[in-house]
């Protein structure tokens, strides 16, 4: 197989792995919707359809991790380093963001916190890790 050939074959591989994980993803912020807003709003907090909505959150989460497993495996070397690099840092940060936004009602800074703010924190972190590290790779 020759270059343009390897490269048209693996740009097909990621377009087609990142529309599974679009679509996985997009189903699973659809089971987060649906377990926020669906006990009080469609079923009146009746226990055993919000159990298997969680069930189905957690089955759906599986598969966007799965979808996601899929789509970095079809990235080359220098792009799989660059997301593996960009998730460790997001780890690390967000370790320690948890350590410090969890303690502040204990500090009596915040009268509440909430751990999905947690997750803006995470996907910020893991964009713009790697943009800046793509960036920086590339740009030599």
């Amino acid at each position: 197989m020759n270059r343009i050939t390897s490269s048209n074959h693996l740009n097909s591989g990621l377009k087609n792995t990142a529309k599974g994980l679009f679509i996985f993803t997009s189903i699973w912020v659809a089971s987060v919707a649906l377990l926020t807003f669906g006990p009080k709003v469609w079923w009146e907090y009746h226990a055993l359809t919000t159990l298997l909505v969680i069930a189905l959150n957690l089955l759906t989460g599986a598969m966007m991790l799965f979808a996601f497993f899929r789509h970095l495996k079809s990235m080359d070397e220098l792009q799989r380093q660059t997301h593996l690099e960009a998730m460790a840092l997001t780890l690390g940060i967000t370790m320690i963001f948890t350590v410090v936004y969890g303690s502040l009602p204990t500090a009596q800074l915040l009268a509440d916190t909430h751990p999905t703010n947690i997750l803006f924190v995470m996907g910020i972190t893991y964009m713009l890790a790697v943009m800046r590290i793509w960036i920086s790779r590339t740009s030599e």
